[in-house]
């Protein structure tokens, strides 16, 4: 009686203590984890918005000097941005403020049709709320969608601008499956190191 007296308040001292430790390490971790996602990320949209730069300064000669209704002009833009691929998966895409894409070098079977209300598998809207955010001048943009290399479907984050006079939507976007898995790596170490830490306190 007195053995069993004096073991088990100590197993529940050790099991308190044990899930405070783990419970404190876990939030420690998870707080370092989102940091680190959003780092990566805002890394990813710094470069984003500089390809979008490099492209409007490739073409601001013509654009500069064009009416919105220069088609000869529009159609020298159009090369410029087709052919301003990079990377695996890097292309620059352009939709019109109606919804209808004009450039689309990598998935050329986008090119010419209306694209108005597409969604992603998650029904988070596309089109429209890159046409919108340009509309409103420039911003980012996350949603799914298939990998040009493979057709699977990934995280993408799309950095739009608005060419006003033309009434187009200029952007261009990077898959984040990279981050997204360097982030459920460091989660799956961060679970390991806590199952650690209960064996060694048992």
């Amino acid at each position: 009686k007195l053995f069993l007296l004096a073991t088990v308040p100590l197993i529940v001292s050790v099991a308190v203590i044990s899930a405070i430790v783990a419970n404190q390490s876990r939030q420690l971790a998870e707080r370092e984890i989102q940091a680190l996602e959003t780092q990566l990320i805002e890394a990813k949209k710094i470069e984003l918005k500089n390809y979008v730069t490099l492209a409007r300064n490739a073409f601001f000669s013509i654009y500069g000097r064009a009416q919105p209704d220069d088609e000869d002009a529009k159609l020298r833009v159009t090369q410029i941005l087709a052919a301003m691929i990079y990377g695996e998966e890097g292309f620059y895409f352009v939709y019109d403020y109606d919804g209808n894409n004009i450039v689309s070098p990598r998935q050329t079977d986008l090119i010419g049709r209306n694209w108005s209300g597409q969604t992603d598998p998650n029904g988070v809207p596309i089109t429209d709320m890159l046409i919108e955010t340009a509309r409103r001048g420039a911003g980012y943009h996350s949603y799914t969608w298939p990998k040009p290399s493979t057709g699977e479907n990934a995280e993408m984050v799309a950095y739009v601008t608005g060419m006003q006079s033309w009434r187009w939507a200029l952007g261009t976007g990077v898959f984040i499956d990279d981050v997204l898995e360097t982030v459920a790596i460091a989660r799956a170490d961060m679970e390991l190191r806590i199952r650690q830490t209960f064996v060694q306190i048992g």
